[in-house]
């Protein structure tokens, strides 16, 4: 892939700035973070470790990467 566009003279496109690194990789700790606290959270209740840790880890990511999809939608 190049990073030039037909139409802008052949001037090369910036490229992904840092910030949406930062962004891609906060998203994906957050949502496994999320998910890891709220199954064992209803592995303490339930007494079912670690159950819905392992389904709550997969969950978060899932969600991780549905929200970076949309983000760069």
């Amino acid at each position: 892939m190049s990073p030039e566009s037909p139409g802008n003279g052949g001037k090369k496109q910036p490229q992904r700035s840092a910030a949406s690194a930062e962004s891609v990789a906060f998203l994906l700790l957050a949502g496994v973070a999320v998910g890891l606290g709220f199954g064992a959270g209803v592995d303490w209740v339930f007494d079912t470790f670690p159950l819905f840790v392992v389904i709550g880890v997969f969950v978060g990511f899932g969600l991780a990467l549905y929200a970076i999809y949309l983000e760069t939608k």
